[in-house]
């Protein structure tokens, strides 16, 4: 993951958006080891949502420590409107 995470920085066009969603959660909270490519991610205009459900599962909510905690409507909302959606 960190190697594609990387790769996307230093490709264009970035992606609009990076949805993170069930086990994918882990991604985003304190002590992940790809915290420092998706903050890059971030800082390039990227958007990351983290699924709150998923958070809240694993116990999580309290320590996202980059992007935005959504909901599924969001989310379904969201990839239902993307002209193209990769899946991990």
């Amino acid at each position: 993951m960190r190697s594609f995470l990387h790769t996307l920085l230093e490709l264009e066009p970035k992606p609009d958006l990076i949805i993170c969603v069930n086990a994918g959660v882990k991604l985003v909270v304190q002590g992940s080891p790809v915290l420092e490519e998706l903050r890059s991610l971030a800082e390039c205009g990227v958007e990351i949502l983290a699924c709150g459900t998923c958070l809240d599962y694993f116990g999580l909510k309290d320590k996202v420590a980059v992007g935005a905690v959504s909901n599924m409507y969001t989310i379904a909302e969201r990839l239902l409107a993307a002209g193209v959606v990769v899946r991990l």
